[in-house]
């Protein structure tokens, strides 16, 4: 039979302990590694989930004098904020701040650009809680135009110079119509861009759109509307003689200030009219 030395089997021993703990070292940290990788995953895809707020503005340039419209919707709302909104100008300054409530998660806001608003970027940061986004838009001055309308005024707005040169306006109210003469000798290439700022009390279309025209021919216009004033974004064909802006009401032919006259003389005469006759009697 053969024997062992003690050294020997000892050492032995010793090598059956040891050669497991290569092996058992490698898993403890892969273990440490899933306890510490997969948790941070799972947290960083609820937080990306929970936290997202989705918005739009209705366009991406604006003109002064437009109305700015945001939609939104907040996602996994654990409450009931309202989205708070601020807008800044292109200089850092604070332009507007709003808030909304949510209805089935979205909201809306609008507000319209001051006529004296700065060309540049401008700011939208949107916030519900720990949730924010923040969005874009640009503000485009151009060029202002002005049309008298007995005592108003239509305000006409071009991204540059302004090509066409527009004439005195005459009021129909038999057809709800405006006509106003144009001279487009100046524009180059097929069409210019037109935005019409309309005071409601000039020519409006309750429940529907102002139709356009331009030498009797409708044209295709964007049309957004503020609670006072109607805003209408055109493409002018060259070569256009005359724009025809109508409605289904349109300011009264003798203006306010005259129909005011008429009133006071009207009644001046029945007054008069009734002195007469009891001084007669």
């Amino acid at each position: 039979m053969p024997t062992f030395s003690s050294s020997r089997y000892s050492n032995l021993q010793l090598n059956t302990v040891k050669s497991p703990q290569p092996f058992m070292h490698t898993m403890e940290k892969v273990a440490i590694l899933f306890i510490l990788i997969i948790p941070s995953l799972l947290f960083s895809a609820f937080a990306q989930s929970s936290t997202q707020i989705m918005a739009k503005t209705d366009k991406s340039t604006y003109q002064p004098g437009d109305k700015v419209t945001i939609n939104g919707t907040v996602e996994n709302t654990v409450n009931e904020n309202p989205v708070t909104i601020i807008v800044r100008n292109p200089i850092g300054n604070v332009y507007v701040v709003g808030q909304e409530k949510l209805f089935n998660n979205a909201f809306i806001h609008d507000f319209v650009l001051n006529d004296n608003s700065q060309d540049g970027t401008y700011t939208i940061d949107i916030k519900q809680g720990v949730k924010e986004v923040e969005l874009h838009f640009v503000v485009n001055t151009g060029q202002v135009l002005t049309i008298q309308v007995l005592d108003s005024v239509i305000k006409v707005r071009s991204n540059g110079t302004n090509p066409i040169k527009y004439g005195e306006a005459s009021v129909s109210m038999k057809d709800f119509t405006i006509k106003i003469p144009m001279d487009t000798s100046s524009v180059s290439g097929n069409s210019v861009d037109q935005q019409y700022q309309i005071p409601k009390r000039i020519v409006d279309s309750l429940g529907n759109q102002v139709i356009v025209k331009t030498d009797n021919i409708p044209i295709e216009c964007t049309q957004s509307e503020t609670s006072t004033t109607r805003i209408l974004d055109c493409h002018v064909p060259s070569n256009s003689k005359e724009l025809e802006l109508i409605g289904t009401v349109v300011i009264p032919e003798f203006g306010i200030l005259s129909i005011m006259v008429i009133s006071i003389s009207t009644l001046m005469i029945i007054i008069i009219s009734r002195r007469s006759r009891f001084t007669n009697l």
